[in-house]
């Protein structure tokens, strides 16, 4: 075996079918522009039959004349399980770098180290692979941030129904009453839609607007496609569904009590509970009603009240960021959004949907980023625990040098 330069074709072909096909490891992550300056390798690794056993994506960059750093974005496309094949891979890919005067690569694999449910009991355990890793000399170098750690993942081959049923009550109790206000999902493909969707997430986001304008021409092909959504009120459907089912309570909130003014001892204190509960409902659907009547008169036309934007590949569907008009943050419109999208491509074949990242205390209740996960888990999906950075030194006697100069590394940092 060893390793070859494959032609774009021949690695988009590959990454395109690979079971860890990912958005790191594609010819569009390769021509972002912050990777613009930075040579790249498309690497295969092929057997006596020139069958491809491996792939990679690297990008070299030249930190100085002599110090050239290659990194490998989210892992190789390779079965990590397989440890000799991941051996052979690493020694090859060692050979290679040498002759480029690679000083050390630096990686990220996306293989699940740890797989937690919704009560953080670990149900998949793949700390083997890391430790095998660490056998063919990879560093730990721990993770570029707190929120790279974990993602919320759903992934189901069953059917919609089963996959609905496993969101939580409350998950499912905003879905249902965002379906009654009448909100409904519209897809927007142009950079009028990007700038609208940025207005409504760029309070939560570090990064600029030219960045998500990065991603939107350069992850648009058949196979890697970045794609914005948006919910959309409807005012006047919205008043018609708030008032039936205010005049639904109202009717329903007189037949208690009547049975309760009729009652007495026993029998009219197990009304008690549903008449309390019936009339706060009635209170609730009474100032929505109002609410509802303001907007109907104040629009004349569908308001925009959220947006989510994912990045779709042919293996999964990544929500990558998600917002909403300040005006209407009580509708939790990103529920119905996350929903919508979810059930459009699963009749389309997607089977795996990656909710994003949460911070690394994420089961503590007292954390700040508590309601983030608590937001995420409620769709139902596992918290994948993933591998941190890993460091593979190519040129020792070099890198020696370079890590005392710059006193530990200022990559590591990033």
């Amino acid at each position: 075996m060893k390793i070859i330069d494959l032609t774009l074709p021949q690695y988009m072909n590959y990454s395109n079918i690979h079971s860890r096909r990912n958005f790191g490891q594609t010819v569009e992550y390769s021509m972002l522009n912050f990777n613009t300056q930075k040579k790249k390798l498309f690497l295969g690794l092929i057997d006596d039959n020139n069958n491809i056993c491996a792939a990679t994506l690297i990008l070299i960059h030249s930190i100085s004349t002599t110090i050239k750093e290659a990194i490998a974005p989210n892992g190789f496309l390779i079965d990590y399980a397989n440890f000799e094949l991941v051996k052979i891979f690493t020694e090859e890919l060692k050979k290679y770098l040498i002759r480029e005067r690679i000083t050390y690569l630096i990686t990220n694999p996306m293989f699940k180290y740890m797989v937690y449910n919704n009560k953080n009991i670990v149900i998949e355990n793949n700390s083997n692979i890391l430790d095998n890793l660490y056998k063919l000399h990879y560093q730990n170098i721990g993770y570029f941030s707190d929120f790279s750690r974990y993602d919320i993942i759903i992934e189901n081959n069953y059917s919609i129904n089963d996959l609905y049923n496993n969101f939580n009550r409350n998950t499912k109790r905003n879905i249902k009453n965002e379906l009654n206000m009448g909100i409904k999902l519209h897809k927007d493909s142009t950079e009028l839609g990007l700038e609208k969707a940025y207005e409504m997430f760029k309070k939560k986001s570090k990064k600029d607007l030219g960045y998500y304008k990065n991603l939107f021409y350069n992850y648009n092909s058949k196979n890697n496609k970045m794609e914005i959504f948006f919910a959309s009120l409807n005012p006047h459907k919205y008043l018609m569904n708030v008032k039936k089912m205010y005049e639904k309570e109202l009717e329903k909130n007189e037949k208690i009590s009547d049975k309760f003014n009729n009652k007495n001892g026993i029998a009219k204190e197990k009304l008690l509970n549903k008449k309390i509960n019936s009339d706060s409902t009635l209170e609730k659907l009474k100032n929505e009603l109002n609410r509802a009547t303001v907007l109907n008169n104040k629009y004349s036309y569908d308001i925009i009240v959220g947006t989510s934007i994912v990045i779709r590949n042919n293996h999964e569907i990544y929500f990558l960021i998600d917002g909403y008009n300040e005006e209407f943050r009580n509708i939790h419109s990103t529920h119905i959004l996350k929903w919508a999208i979810i059930s459009k491509y699963y009749t389309l074949g997607y089977r795996i949907f990656n909710l994003g990242e949460v911070y690394n205390n994420y089961f503590d209740s007292t954390s700040k980023y508590h309601g983030q996960y608590i937001y995420k888990i409620g769709f139902g999906g596992n918290i994948v625990e993933y591998s941190p950075n890993l460091l593979l030194v190519i040129n020792k006697p070099l890198f020696n040098i370079y890590s005392k100069l710059s006193y530990g590394m200022s990559i590591l940092k990033r």
